[in-house]
């Protein structure tokens, strides 16, 4: 595997993105897709007793209160924006808070994500391209990022335009309620752009929706033309 030449500095963002090998629908399954939000939860964490799959292993008090502590900001290596993951490729809008944090965090969460898709289909091998990417984002880039992930399934005509606010692989609900925030997503530095108003970020999203559906269609088209 080749390394890496992308430089990740503390308190940048940067839009983390990567598709399947032979586009394989990984997401498509719902248990993989809880699991790997569940992954990229816990990974984002320096205070991990264990790998996640023997953290699942635990009873149930001893596994809450390791995942109370897991849940810690000042424990984050990684501020999670936004997510979304579509059936065969993810996005993620991260800030990197301490040191090697976005390097580490993708490494555990794409070698677990692996292996447990691998024992779920008894198969081996990759599931991701070699690499994934990543772009640096300005700090007023991160608001036009945001809106273009969370209208990925759009875009895409897996949901229709209502669908955006309700689909269940994205981070969107959190930006829409007040108070429904138990992932801890850091949405602060998106709203603070909308003076924390959660209305006006949903009609932000809806007004370029339709735009990035056809953006998305003529990418589509281009390619066999």
């Amino acid at each position: 595997m080749p390394s890496r030449t992308d430089v990740f500095y503390n308190d940048g963002i940067y839009h983390i993105f990567d598709k399947t090998i032979d586009n394989i629908p990984i997401f498509s399954s719902d248990k993989i897709a809880n699991e790997f939000i569940r992954t990229f939860l816990f990974y984002r964490s320096v205070k991990l007793p264990y790998r996640f799959s023997k953290f699942k292993d635990l009873d149930m008090k001893t596994k809450k209160i390791k995942w109370e502590e897991i849940m810690k900001r000042e424990y984050f290596k990684v501020e999670i924006l936004s997510y979304c993951l579509m059936p065969n490729h993810y996005h993620l809008l991260i800030k990197q808070v301490k040191e090697d944090g976005i390097k580490t965090f993708m490494a555990n969460i794409l070698n677990s994500i692996t292996r447990y898709y691998n024992i779920f289909n008894e198969r081996k091998g990759p599931v991701f391209l070699t690499q994934f990417k990543s772009n640096q984002i300005k700090s007023e880039e991160q608001v036009y990022v945001s809106r273009y992930i969370h209208t990925n399934p759009f875009a895409s005509s897996l949901t229709d335009i209502k669908g955006i606010f309700s689909y269940p692989f994205s981070s969107i609900d959190v930006f829409l309620e007040e108070g429904n925030n138990k992932n801890r997503i850091y949405t602060d530095s998106i709203l603070n752009y909308f003076k924390n108003n959660r209305k006006k970020y949903a009609n932000f999203i809806l007004k370029n929706a339709e735009d990035q559906k056809m953006r998305h269609w003529v990418k589509y088209i281009d390619k066999f033309i």
